[in-house]
């Protein structure tokens, strides 16, 4: 997301700048300005997705990147910039120290890799699952980054339909006059 360059960018120069200055006061020290703000703008940022699942369903947060990549490419799926989901450690998917949160709930498409499809399958949603993922393509330094928002899913209205009942009012008030014609004639008995 652009906004996240600019922010970035504003706090390198907030905080490197002062170095800058206090450097140039100093013989022999370098600038580190320009080399951090070059290296900001080496990071990729593309636009945040957003994916919207239901409970106990699953969705795919998407991550593609168009450039054929190396096929030994590293990427790294996080949930909230810090818990681990899911990785890829050149060409090799690599769960050993994913999040208790999602192990046996996550899916990738190895067969995809090769075509710059990155994108994660999430199964068995819960609504702790909402929030922001990122997919770090390490190899390429591209982040993309997905919102997933994760609702009840709507129950419909139960439609009663009077002809599917077991019994319709019309069967109702037959068996009910039947019971009256046939009372007097049980008294007899």
């Amino acid at each position: 997301m652009r906004i996240h360059v600019i922010h970035w960018t504003i706090f390198f120069v907030v905080v490197f700048y002062p170095l800058f200055v206090i450097s140039n006061t100093f013989n022999g020290m370098t600038c580190w300005l320009p080399v951090c703000v070059i290296l900001l703008m080496e990071l990729q940022v593309s636009s945040q997705e957003r994916v919207e699942g239901f409970t106990r369903g699953k969705v795919i947060l998407p991550c593609r990147y168009n450039v054929m990549p190396i096929e030994e490419v590293t990427i790294f799926w996080r949930y909230k910039d810090d818990r681990n989901v899911y990785n890829i450690v050149s060409g090799k998917a690599d769960l050993t120290d994913q999040d208790r949160q999602f192990r046996d709930r996550t899916r990738m498409f190895p067969e995809e890799w090769a075509k710059g499809n990155f994108s994660l399958l999430l199964t068995d949603l819960k609504d702790s699952d909402s929030g922001s993922y990122s997919c770090f393509i390490q190899t390429m330094n591209i982040l993309r980054q997905v919102e997933l928002s994760v609702q009840e899913k709507p129950t419909p209205e139960p439609k009663v339909d009077p002809r599917s009942s077991s019994m319709s009012i019309r069967e109702l008030n037959q068996s009910f006059f039947l019971f009256l014609l046939l009372s007097p004639t049980l008294h007899f008995l």
